[in-house]
Order: C-alpha cells, then sequence, then structure tokens
C-alpha cells in the first residue's frame, strides 16, 4: 500500500512540473515526458532544429527548399535567399538576356559612315589647301614649250593657263615675247567647287600633224587643240586625235 501512495506522488509531482522545464537527460525517459505533456514535448524538439529551414505548411521535400529570413522571420523564395547571400539583386528575366547582334553590326555600320564622311571632308580640305600652296587662287599654270610658233629651244613659248572664276582662260607668249601673245577661251566650269579647280597644259602630237598640239586637262576631263602652225584652235570632227 506504501508502494502504490509512492508512485502516485511521483505521477502527481510530474503533471505539476511546466512543461517547458523538462529537458531529456535519458532515452529511458521518453515514454514519461510523452505521457507528461506530448504536444509541448514536440513543440519543443522542433525548437531545437534549425528555424531557417522550416516551414509550417506543405509536404517535406518542399520544406527543405525553403528559407526563413533570421531577421523578420519571413519565409523568401529560393532566388530572393540566393540574391540575399550573395549580395546581387536578382534581375528580370529580359535583362539577363544579351543584346541582339544586329545591333552591334548597325552601330557599326554607323561608325564606320561617320568615319567616311569625316575622312572625305579631311582629304577634300587637305587637296584644297595643297592646290592654294600649289596653283594659289585664281587657279593658276605656267609651263614653257616650242611648238612653232616662231620660238626655238633659246626662246620657247610661255603659257599661262588661268581659272579664273570659273572660266578657263590660256594666254600664250610667243617666243617669250609679250608683244605676240594670244588668249584661248576654254569651258566654263558649273560644277560645285568648280573656281578651285586647277588647269594643267600638255604638249604632243595628237592628231599626227607633226606639230605639237595643246591638250587641256581639267580633273579627270581632257580637251584638245589643235596646233595649225601659227596658233591652236579647238578640234573639230574632222580631226583624229589618238590620246
Amino acid at each position: 500500500m506504501q508502494r502504490d501512495e509512492k508512485e502516485s506522488q511521483q505521477k502527481r509531482s510530474k503533471r505539476d512540473l511546466d512543461p517547458g522545464e523538462i529537458r531529456v537527460t535519458e532515452e529511458g525517459r521518453e515514454d514519461d515526458l510523452m505521457d507528461i505533456n506530448p504536444y509541448r514535448y514536440r513543440n519543443s524538439s522542433i525548437r531545437l532544429r534549425d528555424p531557417i529551414n522550416i516551414q509550417t505548411t506543405g509536404s517535406q521535400s518542399a520544406r527543405r527548399n525553403v528559407d526563413v529570413d533570421p531577421i523578420t522571420g519571413q519565409v523568401m523564395t529560393p532566388r530572393a535567399a540566393r540574391s540575399k547571400v550573395t549580395g546581387k539583386v536578382p534581375t528580370a528575366r529580359g535583362q539577363q538576356r544579351g543584346l541582339h547582334w544586329l545591333l552591334y553590326v548597325g552601330v557599326g555600320m554607323l561608325v564606320m559612315l561617320v568615319l567616311w564622311v569625316i575622312g572625305s571632308a579631311a582629304l577634300a580640305w587637305g587637296l584644297a589647301r595643297y592646290d592654294d600652296v600649289r596653283y594659289g587662287y585664281p587657279r593658276t599654270f605656267q609651263t614653257d614649250a616650242v611648238v612653232g610658233h616662231g620660238d626655238n629651244a633659246q626662246h620657247p613659248s610661255h603659257f599661262i593657263a588661268i581659272n579664273l572664276h570659273r572660266h578657263v582662260v590660256i594666254i600664250e607668249f610667243m617666243g617669250g615675247n609679250p608683244a605676240r601673245s594670244i588668249s584661248y577661251g576654254g569651258p566654263y566650269l558649273f560644277e560645285a567647287g568648280g573656281d578651285l579647280t586647277p588647269v594643267t597644259l600638255e604638249f604632243r602630237d595628237v592628231t599626227g600633224g607633226g606639230r605639237p598640239d595643246m591638250l587641256i586637262h581639267i580633273q579627270d576631263q581632257t580637251i584638245v587643240f589643235v596646233n595649225t602652225g601659227t596658233q591652236f584652235r579647238p578640234q573639230n570632227s574632222s580631226d583624229h586625235i589618238q590620246l
């Protein structure tokens, strides 16, 4: 009878204990703790686990992939958890894609076009400055040649070709004598920048007459004046020109 009273006192003392103060010290006492407060015991066991990887709802496989922010206590998605660990802000799916290759092609073509325009302008400016130094303004070209107009090797005729405000004018000083000068009118230059175009002269026989003819060079154009023996005349349809 004393034994029964002693066991009843032990059971009452266990019921009076605060379940939160119970600690598991021996494996053999687990059944007694479950008898006292099984629900509190399970909660105590859960509190011993890592609270970061716990989710109150969902399957066991889903709980393993969910993280909880230890500061705010809010559940974080795996993507947000990774960004919190690495310190990087997650970007949108469209922003992660690279630029289309056609964009690089278009930018390259635009850069090439700009370089071509700038290079062309720089080349034109450089040629104009070169012509300023060589031909002056208005563009003027001078040379000596023996063409059979009362001249010889000691006293060659002197020629001056001038682009006078787009109008080509050639002046011949026969035998180098200014008193025996004659002028020839050339074409009018209508193209843009025509007043800056140099005019040069060349003398050689292109008609087969045995006398040097006068060739006027204007850019890629060549105009022939035929030597008559006393002066030059413009070519006509009866002349056989062999340049």
